[in-house]
C-alpha cells in the first residue's frame, strides 16, 4: 500500500511538472508572437518588451535565441530614434523634485553621443556642471521591462529622459532613478486616489514632474 501511494505521488508530481513546462512554453511562444505583431505595427519599443519577456522565459531554446536576435537588431534603431527626440538645448521650466533638486542644472544640452548639464551667469557665460556620454542602461540588467530611455552615467547614477508635447510645447522630463550610491528614487503620484472629483480633476491638471523646454 505504501509503495502504491509513493507511485501515485510520483505520477502526480510528473503530471504537474509537465503541465508547468507546457504552460511555460505556451507563454514563451505567446510573448514572441506578441512581439511580432507589434513589430508589424511599427511599435518597436513595445515589440522589444515582448521579445525580452520571451527571452527571459527560457535559456538556449530556439525562441529565446530568435528573440535575442530580434532585439539585437531593433535596439540600435530604437536608440537612434530616442536620441533624435532628445537632441537639442533645453532650459529648465519647472522644478518639482525637491529631494535631489541640486542634480538639475539650468540647462541640458543633448547631442548625438553626449549629455551636458550646464549653467549660465547674468552675463551669459556658460559653466559646464557635468558632461556624460550617452550609455543606455543594458536591457539584460532590467528585471522586467521598464523603459529603454534609461542611461547610466560614469558615477553609476541612472537617469531616464522622456519627451512629451503638452499645450503645444515640447518638454523634456529628466528623472534621477538611482544615485551614485545605488539608492533608488521613485515619485509616487497619488492624485488619482483623491475621492473628491473636483479636487482630483484640479490636481491632475497640475504638473508634478521637473521638466525642460527647448531653447530656440
Amino acid at each position: 500500500m505504501k509503495n502504491l501511494i509513493l507511485i501515485l505521488t510520483f505520477l502526480i508530481s510528473c503530471k504537474n511538472l509537465i503541465a508547468q513546462e507546457s504552460s511555460l512554453t505556451k507563454n514563451k511562444v505567446e510573448w514572441f508572437e506578441s512581439g511580432q505583431k507589434y513589430l508589424k505595427k511599427g511599435k518597436l519599443e513595445i515589440a522589444v518588451s515582448q521579445f525580452n519577456m520571451a527571452y527571459k522565459y527560457d535559456k538556449n531554446s530556439d525562441i529565446q535565441i530568435l528573440a535575442r536576435k530580434k532585439n539585437d537588431s531593433l535596439l540600435p534603431i530604437i536608440y537612434k530614434k530616442i536620441i533624435q527626440e532628445w537632441r537639442g538645448n533645453w532650459k529648465i521650466k519647472e522644478l518639482h523634485r525637491i529631494g535631489h533638486s541640486a542634480k538639475f542644472s539650468e540647462y541640458i544640452l543633448i547631442g548625438d553621443d553626449k549629455i551636458v548639464f550646464y549653467q549660465k551667469d547674468l552675463k551669459g557665460k556658460e559653466t559646464i556642471i557635468r558632461s556624460e556620454l550617452i550609455k543606455f542602461f543594458p536591457l539584460d540588467s532590467m528585471k522586467t521591462f521598464y523603459s529603454l530611455r534609461k542611461v547610466i552615467f560614469e558615477n553609476s547614477e541612472i537617469w531616464s529622459f522622456e519627451t512629451d508635447k503638452k499645450k503645444s510645447q515640447k518638454r523634456l522630463y529628466p528623472t534621477l532613478e538611482r544615485d551614485s550610491s545605488r539608492r533608488g528614487y521613485m515619485l509616487i503620484d497619488e492624485r488619482s486616489f483623491i475621492t473628491d472629483r473636483k479636487l482630483r480633476k484640479e490636481a491632475l491638471k497640475k504638473e508634478i514632474y521637473t521638466f525642460y523646454v527647448k531653447v530656440e
